[in-house]
């Protein structure tokens, strides 16, 4: 019985490491269901404005919204690559709430912080040429300011809570 338990646990670990790249294509064949089963972490390419809608709203009418919900409750660690002309489409509280990492391109995170003064410690545990976004009311600290320097990371400030298509 013990080597039971020992194998599923190895494979449940193996799970979370394995990761997989998809293209998201609208017209294009669904991934199956075994993605969600055999890979911890998938990346969807090239997210679109539409998508990020949907997924927001819950549309389950939409079979990519509906699979990657399924994909959530398997616990299966999405991360959503975009063009950086899209940021302002992603709602703040997709980008903090939300279980999915957002990225431009596959090696700037896009990341935002609830707290009204962002400070050294959570800039340091950025990745390197993140993108962070900021509302109006947020204050960095002027330690904060040179960490971001120093990791090459850009601020992106949001003048509204809400993004493009929100209101």
């Amino acid at each position: 019985m013990d080597r039971i338990i020992a194998e599923v646990l190895k494979r449940i670990a193996e799970r979370q490491r394995k990761m997989k790249a998809i293209p998201y294509s609208r017209q294009g064949p669904l991934p199956s269901d075994r993605s969600l089963i055999d890979f911890g972490q998938i990346t969807i390419q090239g997210v679109t404005i539409e998508l990020l809608v949907n997924l927001y709203r819950v549309n389950e009418q939409d079979p990519w919204v509906k699979w990657l919900l399924k994909g959530m409750s398997y616990d299966v660690h999405f991360t959503f690559q975009l063009n950086g002309n899209l940021i302002n489409f992603i709602p703040l509280k997709m980008l903090r709430d939300w279980p999915v990492t957002f990225e431009v391109g596959s090696t700037r995170v896009i990341r935002a912080f609830y707290q009204t003064s962002i400070g050294r410690s959570e800039i340091a545990a950025l990745p390197d040429q993140a993108i962070l976004i900021v509302s109006t009311k947020q204050r960095l600290t002027s330690d904060a300011v040179t960490t971001m320097a120093q990791k090459h990371i850009t601020q992106q400030v949001r003048t509204d809570e809400d993004c493009i298509w929100q209101k």
